[in-house]
């Protein structure tokens, strides 16, 4: 039991720090963390960091979770907090409905994160 509670103390590759979207907290996997249920496009994104500068990344994926060629990446920025919402976009465009994998820079580490937009 001991041994159990000690390997939760450590942080994952694909999940240094807590991170939620739509109230649902990211679940560990490899390679990539999941958000287990779509959310909506103005989802609010919620990450557990001491950081100042939060960056964001969201890239299009296919089936395969593989990157959709020439598709550009949405990015997120959060300065001074840690919570915004998935619409708040460098370029002002909502996410379309579709799966994407989050980048979630943050303490020099990266959280890496399927989504479902619905």
């Amino acid at each position: 039991m001991f041994a159990g509670f000690a390997y939760g103390l450590f942080a994952s590759d694909s999940l240094p720090f807590p991170v939620s979207v739509g109230g649902q907290a990211a679940k560990d996997g490899a390679p990539f963390a999941k958000i287990e249920n779509p959310v909506a496009a103005d989802a609010e994104l919620s990450v557990e960091s001491k950081d100042g500068m939060i960056i964001v990344n969201v890239n299009a994926v296919n089936a395969k979770n593989e990157p959709v060629p020439a598709s550009a990446p949405a990015v997120i920025l959060l300065q001074g907090k840690t919570e915004t919402n998935l619409d708040k976009t460098m370029n002002g465009k909502k996410l379309a409905a579709g799966n994407y994998i989050m980048s979630v820079v943050s303490e020099g580490k990266t959280a890496s994160i399927l989504v479902t937009i619905k």
